[in-house]
């Protein structure tokens, strides 16, 4: 297993501390962490044990591994990792908290967060982490990459496009660390509901009305602008999800809001970080199949039981259902190209990188001579005809 860091400059608690150098720690062991460190960091283990752990561990391990491995070196793979981080650890573990917490209604709201306490801790520091990852010095998880600097004081993306998300977020990420941080005793508070809710809702807010301000073709950039989707549903849905625990809601109102939360995440996760979204944009509607529609499928199938049986564990396997076999096809697509497209990124923001040397990647999977826009492929020299991304004529 990858060993946390220690070396935060800043008085945070254990559990920031913790979080920030890789969402994880504790909970059971699983194998999406193989590499035990090396050159290239792999997502690090569950938090909070629940039903969402079997589609935690897959979408790690079958997503994330491969493509942290593929753009080593490059300014996307810190950006990878902290998405990861984010959106399948910490915001899951959460999520997690809340399920265990149905199983007994009555003590919902002490137990539930006061389990996710750590999660939350975990999603403050690589949320932090994000911040420096996006301006190409920092990561969030694994090995020698590891944050050994605390929240930022200022703003690491100052002076770039995405300048607008670090000060809108940066302030309340340090406001919810000092929440956070332990007392006289050394040992954090434990929260309540309404606190837990409180800091997500602030979260939330903060990274939506940050990336409001960004440029249009920010969010729509390939892997970059997918995992800042992610991360900014992922919280919202959160913050419906926790608010609603806080105020008193029904527990068939609390799965509900747990079944679109896990069916939100996992979705954005296998088709915004993941390109879906961009190569079905750029097939265009001359595509034999739609492959997003598919894939959204899938999850919405997958995740539906949570509704009414939000205590039930996920398939062992719940990626190897129907609708998710072409998701393998497009990974090992990626996983191939990346390293030769991305040679040459040093030096480069994960924007730039996105923007170019990715974007025309994606053009090329579909035969679209330089990457373009629109129009889909000719299907001669289209890598994703098997797929059905490409045009017949």
């Amino acid at each position: 297993m990858i060993h946390k860091k220690a070396g935060y400059a800043l008085a945070l608690s254990t559990a920031v501390l913790a979080a920030a150098c890789g969402g994880g720690g504790g909970g059971s062991n699983s194998n999406d962490n193989p590499s035990g460190g090396g050159t290239t960091p792999t997502p690090q283990s569950l938090t909070v044990a629940g039903p969402l752990d079997t589609v935690q561990t897959a979408v790690t391990s079958t997503v994330f591994v491969p493509l942290v491995s593929a753009t080593a070196g490059t300014p996307l793979q810190p950006v990878l990792l902290c998405a990861n981080g984010i959106a399948t650890r910490n915001l899951l573990d959460v999520a997690d908290a809340f399920a265990n917490g149905l199983a007994s209604p009555s003590t919902l709201l002490t137990t539930a967060p006061q389990q996710a306490q750590l999660a939350a801790a975990a999603l403050v520091g690589n949320l932090s982490g994000l911040l420096t990852a996006l301006n190409g010095t920092q990561s969030c998880l694994g090995g020698s990459t590891a944050p050994t600097a605390g929240i930022p004081t200022t703003n690491p993306l100052a002076g770039t496009p995405l300048a607008a998300l670090g000060d809108q977020l940066l302030p309340v990420l340090l406001s919810a660390s000092q929440q956070l941080a332990p007392g006289a005793g050394g040992v954090s508070s434990p929260l309540s509901a309404v606190q837990l809710a409180g800091i997500v809702e602030q979260l939330s807010n903060a990274f939506s009305t940050g990336l409001a301000a960004l440029p249009p073709d920010v969010l729509t950039a390939p892997i970059l602008g997918g995992s800042l989707v992610t991360v900014d549903d992922a919280l919202s849905q959160l913050a419906s999800l926790t608010s609603l625990a806080s105020s008193g809601g029904t527990p068939q109102a609390l799965a509900a809001s747990l079944q679109t939360l896990a069916e939100s995440v996992i979705g954005n996760l296998l088709t915004q970080v993941v390109p879906v979204t961009n190569l079905q944009s750029l097939a265009g509607v001359g595509a034999p199949t739609d492959l997003l529609a598919t894939l959204q499928g899938a999850v919405a199938t997958l995740t539906a039981g949570l509704g009414t049986s939000p205590t039930t564990p996920l398939p062992a396997n719940p990626l190897s259902g129907a609708g998710f076999d072409g998701l393998t096809g497009v990974i090992n697509q990626l996983v191939t190209s990346l390293p030769t497209a991305l040679t040459g990124t040093a030096g480069l923001t994960p924007l730039a990188a996105a923007l170019g040397q990715v974007q025309t990647l994606l053009g090329s999977l579909l035969g679209i001579v330089g990457g373009g826009t629109g129009g889909g492929g000719s299907g001669s020299g289209c890598l994703l005809g098997f797929l059905g991304l490409c045009r017949s004529t």
